[in-house]
């Protein structure tokens, strides 16, 4: 594989891994901001068994991905990197401060959710906590959905969101950081560009020597080294989120994760032009076989979901008296 086919292909791998990431935090906010507009409008027990089912699908959906990711996906893709463990959440935490910094400045008001954009509070620990209160009441209440409490519900992803939100956002020069370190080297870049250049010796100079002909052989040959090798990190990365992804597959239930996770992704806008309807890998027939087949089961939750199982953005059904609408209802935070 030539030098610049084997980059074409590395980048095109590693941007698979990073987008895959990418969509999928971006439908976990969406999630986020579905539940928190409309707890305070769902009154009726009926309604609220419903919908507390979809804020247990979505909390335990969030929770199993963040546990493997903390757990299995950064450590395999440090080991990838050949980096030293614990290196790719040193560079989150540089980022957080780098957002509390910027943030300190900015008087912008925000919204509740957006309130906690730049700030890293708390820890992974934090954030598993406080996904499984939110977890926990939907569990609890669901057995008696009429003694559900919508402003209960919201305070507790209120309090998520503080954390929750910022760790996704935090998440971006992380991605970024991981396409940096599978690329070759900044050097090697170099000394590729430089030994690739047409030569086209000047009558006032003489030919190059034998001796510098084999020194720009050997600069080419380090060069198609180092391209092989990050082609072979960026590979490993791809396993390893692939096992990860494979992993969450197996605990999860066909009727909850497939009808929900669909509705969550906005396919007319992740990563423009309507990329985002090749996010999660489904094909049209495995799309019609959600809606069709799997999504019955549980329908009354999934009517709370911003987008429909197409990922086309929706307005939400329970909105309380001048909350802002538009795509997906409401305003919406983004990676």
């Amino acid at each position: 594989m030539g030098g610049r086919a084997m980059a074409t292909h590395r980048d095109a791998v590693t941007d698979s891994t990073t987008n895959e990431l990418a969509h999928a935090h971006n439908a976990m906010l969406r999630g986020l901001n579905a539940l928190y507009l409309q707890a305070p409008s769902v009154r009726l027990p009926a309604d609220a068994a419903d919908f507390l089912f979809l804020a247990r699908a979505w909390s335990a959906w969030v929770l199993d991905h963040h546990v493997l990711k903390e757990t299995a996906m950064l450590p395999g893709f440090e080991a990838a990197l050949r980096l030293e463990p614990g290196s790719l959440r040193a560079a989150a935490a540089a980022a957080a401060a780098a957002w509390t910094t910027a943030a300190a400045g900015d008087a912008t008001e925000t919204s509740s959710l957006d309130s906690g954009k730049g700030r890293e509070e708390g820890t992974a620990e934090d954030l598993a906590l406080l996904l499984q209160n939110v977890h926990a009441y939907a569990e609890s209440t669901l057995a008696q959905p009429a003694s559900y409490s919508g402003s209960t519900l919201q305070a507790l992803l209120a309090a998520l969101a503080g954390t929750l939100v910022p760790h996704l956002h935090n998440q971006i020069p992380l991605l970024a950081r991981m396409q940096d370190l599978s690329s070759p080297s900044a050097s090697a870049s170099a000394s590729a560009s430089a030994s690739t250049s047409p030569y086209y010796p000047s009558p006032a100079i003489s030919p190059p020597s034998s001796s510098s002909s084999s020194a720009r052989s050997l600069s080419l040959a380090a060069a198609a080294a180092d391209n092989e090798a990050a082609a072979r990190r960026a590979n490993k990365l791809t396993q390893t989120h692939l096992a990860c992804e494979a992993a969450l597959a197996d605990k999860t239930d066909p009727f909850v994760v497939p009808p929900m996770v669909t509705r969550l992704r906005d396919a007319t806008y992740d990563g423009g032009g309507g990329n985002g309807s090749s996010w999660p890998r489904l094909s049209v027939p495995a799309l019609h076989a959600v809606a069709d087949r799997l999504s019955p089961k549980h329908a009354g939750a999934w009517r709370f979901c911003p987008c429909d199982v197409w990922g086309k953005p929706r307005e939400l059904g329970f909105l309380a008296d001048g909350e802002g609408k538009g795509e997906g209802g409401g305003r919406e935070v983004r990676q």
